[in-house]
């Protein structure tokens, strides 16, 4: 387990959601912490609580955002995007919380873990090919 999965881990057991633990990957990077953030990106986790648009996503967005609005709402996050929909869709048909995980709970388990893993080491290429180190 890498220092991103075992972050990924602790969060997870402190009760953060994907969304949240995207952001505070972000917040970690920039040494700073935002309470009020990780509690307002909450309203993200499980596809808005409705198993829409996954809270991933969501998530990597405000991570990006995070750094650069500008650059972000530009290039970055439309190419998030592609990239989750083009990852994701052939995998679980489609990129919304309820096609990922299915309503089951050992799913999530299994498989949030890692695409969160995987959307921050995109969200992570993102911001080095826009200047950023991370």
């Amino acid at each position: 387990m890498d220092s991103y999965e075992k972050r990924i881990f602790d969060l997870g057991l402190k009760g953060y959601c994907c969304s949240q633990i995207l952001v505070q990957l972000g917040l970690d990077a920039l040494n700073r912490e935002n309470e009020d953030l990780i509690n307002a990106v909450s309203g993200l986790c499980m596809g808005i609580f409705s198993g829409k648009q996954c809270g991933v996503l969501t998530g990597g967005a405000c991570l990006l955002a995070l750094f650069d609005k500008s650059e972000a709402a530009k290039t970055m996050i439309p190419r998030l995007a592609e990239w989750f929909d083009m990852t994701y869709t052939p995998q679980y048909g489609g990129t919304c919380c309820s096609d990922i995980v299915a309503n089951d709970p050992m799913k999530k388990f299994e498989r949030c873990p890692v695409i969160i893993k995987q959307t921050f080491e995109m969200c992570r290429e993102l911001l080095e090919e826009s200047g950023y180190d991370i």
